[in-house]
């Protein structure tokens, strides 16, 4: 049976690409902007080819909402076959998107859009996707997601404080002294704050310490591993939680350009919601 609303959500969910296709989730790309020239996360500019440019880059770019008008160009065209639409997005801490949807909401007509801040980043927000999808209704989907949202976490483990240190959210020294030091912090974004929850000594050392602090977080519903760029680490992270874990799937997910631009290259992070 069809289902009888729509599920949207935007780049930043790092939506891995079968749950876009099996579940028909419609994704509206956040935009990254190198000097005067603008691409569309994931449309105009693929990862590997924003880490080559963020790399080579003495400047941090910076990065926008989708405007209102895609937003409702989006909700119209879905309003001729379905219903109405669970819009999921970005926290509104943030980014400015989910206030975009909303706006583009107001201007279609005898078409029902529930738009929600999801409070959280990249692939928490696909698990609050697929959750929405498998709801019979827009009501039921609405309701399940909003009991979600505050059993979201990001635990994010950073390789360079280069980047947070050129995007403003920490001070050159403290980087400097970091790098030095090979400290590698590692953050938690849970209830719309972004914590820092550890600094350890050196990637061979964080690592574990990343799966012990989640393993204290246990039991989840969904779990999975991210990654910028590090790909083999990720995958050994997913596979041990998999054996920690029998009968959850542990998807491995990239991180985009938009979050990238903010974590850097390297870095890695186990993201779930709690049961």
């Amino acid at each position: 049976m069809k289902r009888p609303f729509a599920v949207v959500t935007d780049s930043t969910a790092d939506l891995p690409d079968a749950w876009r296709a099996r579940y028909g989730i419609e994704v509206v790309p956040l935009k990254v902007l190198f000097g005067e020239e603008t691409f569309r996360d994931g449309v105009d500019m693929n990862n590997e080819e924003f880490f080559r440019t963020l790399a080579a880059s003495s400047k941090l770019p910076t990065t926008s909402a989708p405007s209102p008008g895609e937003f409702a160009e989006l909700y119209q065209r879905l309003a001729q076959d379905f219903e109405g639409c669970i819009s999921i997005h970005i926290g509104a801490q943030l980014s400015a998107t989910a206030e975009a949807a909303r706006v583009g909401a107001q201007s279609v007509d005898n078409f029902k859009v529930n738009v929600i801040d999801s409070e959280t980043v990249t692939m928490p927000m696909a698990f609050l996707c697929r959750v929405a999808a498998e709801c019979p209704t827009l009501e039921a989907a609405t309701a399940a997601v909003q009991e979600r949202i505050p059993k979201s976490r990001v635990l994010a483990l950073l390789d360079t404080l280069r980047y947070i240190e050129m995007g403003g959210r920490v001070s050159r020294a403290q980087a400097m002294i970091g790098t030095m030091l090979d400290l590698k912090p590692l953050l938690l974004v849970k209830d719309r704050e972004i914590k820092s929850v550890d600094r350890v000594r050196t990637r061979s050392r964080a690592i574990p310490r990343m799966v012990e602090f989640f393993e204290a977080d246990l039991p989840v519903e969904h779990v999975g591993v991210v990654h910028a760029q590090a790909p083999d680490e990720a995958e050994r992270i997913a596979a041990d939680l998999r054996r920690r874990l029998p009968g959850l799937d542990v998807p491995v997910g990239q991180i985009g350009c938009v979050l990238g631009t903010h974590t850097g290259p390297k870095a890695l992070g186990v993201v779930y919601l709690k049961k």
